[in-house]
């Protein structure tokens, strides 16, 4: 309803109260000029006649209502008209009651009684002494000042219409009550669970009555709820993302977000609260981020979270990074093929050196590392890590978190492990060239160390390390090897099906052009993956081992690019090829590989005969002996295209020929068809130049 600002004090007293109890200048300005009331507004927007208004007031004296009240109970006015007076006179904003987060400490600054006697909602505390207040009528001189008496701070009014205003007051005041009938439409009784916070010190098995008691209230089960779906469905992130008139949820599963559900705007304050002080974090500030860390447990299981919190246009943004126990990997489950599993194991095992894992943010670095660290473990050896922050909790290793504000930073607690003792040092990430000096002395002293940079391949590490200010010689005396990696979906096994693929679209993989169809699997979608056609992730690698070749390079400060083909020479398979073997397997497929992988830089080859990835500097199938080149046979120039013969030579290809003549013939692409006109091609390999000499 709105209230009169009418049958008050006089004029000039009117405003210098305004100006006392209100922070806006407008209102302020006020008391430069004769105030106007409520009914000589509406007569001058042309809303109601002078006549109309002097029965309306007789009326409204009668009834006992503010004249606003009863011109809207009447229908002579709308609480819209009304609403768009006071903003034209006073220049306040209208605020929609219905699509923002009112501040839960504002609404415990005004009592229930009071807000509803002045129809005005608190809805957030600015700069510490500014009380943000919505109200019908800013204009009403004695509910200005009763709210400022009774919150000690000045009030900054903002218009709403007077029903919307009361529907929210019994949404605010009754946050339970309203919070419980979105938990009832969204929440199953047999699905709620309880969730509490436990310390690093706590036992399991002691229990806490008093936490017990608040686990009804809705909202707390609403937070729970969010938590143990995000952990069942093997979320790695929790995005809690204010919207204009929404409070968006989204989860990252298998590394890309996915929306699992939106709330009403009103529940955002609420929910953020709740886990923000589940975290430890202080639910005051609101205009700085902050970073904190929960502990919590689900279904009898411990799951570490990561909170940070920050400010953005329509409030504060969550993110909560899970790392459940439960989901720790075993080294033989991470993805590596046979081969580069034992090359990376024997790296494990060598006393000392320095071993590197590269990849951007999110490519599983860190659990490759943690799986290294558990591959290495030993009652016999002392392992220590330095992490910011750290991620998953490991029994019997010793791990410090990095503390910028109590300046334990990477460096100065590298030194202080190395007085510890250490066998083996993990060291989360080389960031600068102090930490790199560090790390590569005491790699050089009789420590094995573990650590990651983020670059884009292996090769691209040894560079690095030069950049942030290392000799070549340390780096190339000390560097054991390089691991570079990326994650890729794997397909649902409940909906995987196979396909025929041309083999053209493994070009983007292939360095030479390819004929043919190949059988793939791919995921139809179903509701074990949600739809996507993935469950889970596995890695694709690429392992570059220091070996003389390599060495001498890195000595000489050599590119990327010449360490890259030293380490080919010696069997390097590129993240590319990797990928693309499992996709001939039917573990991913080609749109993830193509995801996560720059192709040009990492492409691969693929006999056209059996189909076996080949290194992109392989002439010829080492499996089968076809010729896999894309050069001629002959005089050895660089062929594109689908030539039939050299251009260069005239000497006939080895396969568009026979792709050609399979078109033509109506044969396909099919490998056979190809191989068997091979045949018939090999009376015309002496080529049109040679027949004619």
């Amino acid at each position: 309803m709105i209230v009169n600002p009418g049958a008050g004090p006089a004029d000039n007293d009117l405003a210098s109260r305004l100006k006392a109890c209100c922070s806006i200048p407008r209102i302020r300005a006020l008391s430069q000029k004769q105030h106007k009331r409520l009914g000589q507004m509406l007569i001058e927007a042309g809303l109601i006649t002078p006549e109309v208004l002097d029965r309306a007031i007789v009326e409204q004296k009668k009834s006992g209502q503010f004249l606003g009240a009863f011109l809207v109970s009447q229908k002579l006015v709308t609480e819209k008209q009304l609403l768009e007076v006071l903003q034209s006179q006073l220049g306040l904003p209208v605020v929609d009651l219905a699509t923002i987060a009112v501040d839960e400490a504002a609404v415990g600054r005004v009592k229930e009684e009071m807000a509803k006697r002045h129809c005005a909602l608190p809805l957030e505390i600015e700069g510490r002494s500014t009380l943000v207040v919505a109200m019908s009528d800013p204009l009403n001189v004695a509910a200005l000042e009763d709210l400022r008496f009774h919150s000690g701070l000045f009030i900054r009014p903002m218009l709403a219409s007077g029903s919307a205003i009361m529907e929210a007051i019994e949404r605010f005041y009754h946050l339970d009550r309203s919070v419980d009938q979105v938990v009832r439409e969204l929440v199953a009784d047999e699905d709620q669970v309880i969730i509490r916070a436990v310390e690093e010190h706590e036992d399991l098995s002691v229990e806490q009555p008093e936490m017990q008691d608040s686990d009804s209230r809705p909202i707390v089960v609403l937070s729970n709820w969010l938590l143990k779906k995000a952990v069942e469905e093997r979320a790695s992130d929790i995005h809690i993302e204010p919207q204009d008139r929404e409070l968006v949820i989204r989860f990252r599963v298998d590394g890309l977000l996915r929306e699992v559900q939106r709330f009403p705007k009103w529940t955002q304050g609420a929910l953020v609260s709740r886990l923000k002080v589940l975290s430890n974090l202080d639910i005051a500030e609101k205009r700085v981020p902050q970073d904190g860390r929960l502990r919590v447990e689900i279904d009898d299981r411990r799951v570490d979270m990561r909170v940070s919190t920050l400010p953005i246009t329509g409030g504060e943004k969550l993110v909560m990074r899970i790392a459940d126990q439960a989901r720790q990997v075993d080294m033989k489950d991470l993805g590596f093929n046979p081969r580069d599993r034992e090359r990376f194991c024997e790296w494990l095992s060598r006393p000392q050196g320095i071993i590197l894992v590269t990849g951007p943010t999110g490519s599983g670095k860190s659990t490759l590392l943690y799986s290294g660290l558990k591959q290495v473990q030993d009652v016999t050896k002392n392992l220590v890590t330095i992490e910011d922050p750290v991620e998953v909790s490991l029994q019997g290793i010793n791990q410090v978190q990095v503390d910028e504000k109590a300046k334990k930073t990477f460096p100065g607690a590298l030194r202080a492990i190395l007085r510890q003792d250490p066998d083996v040092i993990m060291v989360g990430e080389i960031r600068d060239k102090e930490t790199a000096q560090i790390a590569f002395r005491a790699s050089v002293t009789g420590h094995l160390v573990l650590s990651t940079v983020h670059t884009n391949d292996a090769a691209g590490a040894v560079t690095r390390l030069i950049d942030l200010g290392l000799e070549p010689f340390m780096v190339a005396s000390a560097l054991i090897g390089v691991v570079s990696m990326r994650l890729v979906r794997v397909i649902c096994p409940k909906c995987t099906e196979t396909y025929t693929e041309d083999a053209a679209h493994l070009n983007r993989f292939t360095s030479n052009p390819q004929g043919g169809s190949v059988t793939l699997r791919r995921g139809r979608g179903c509701p074990n993956c949600h739809g996507s056609g993935y469950v889970g992730r596995t890695g694709i690698f690429e392992l570059l081992e220091v070996d003389a070749n390599v060495r001498a390079l890195v000595f000489q400060n050599a590119p990327d690019t010449a360490i890259r083909q030293a380490a080919a020479a010696n069997g390097l398979v590129s993240m590319g090829e990797d990928g693309l073997r499992k996709v001939l397997d039917g573990i991913t497929t080609l749109e993830e590989v193509a995801r996560v992988v720059y192709i040009p830089d990492q492409s691969g080859k693929v006999c056209p005969s059996c189909r076996t990835v080949l290194a992109s500097d392989f002439d010829y199938c080492p499996s089968c002996g076809s010729f896999a080149g894309d050069h001629c046979e002959s005089c050895r120039r660089r062929l594109t295209g689908e030539f039939a013969h050299c251009p260069y030579c005239g000497t006939a290809t080895r396969h568009a020929p026979a792709r050609k003549k399979a078109r033509t013939l109506g044969l396909g692409a099919d490998p056979e068809d190809e191989e068997r006109l091979l045949d018939s091609n090999r009376g015309e390999e002496d080529g049109p130049l040679r027949r004619a000499s």
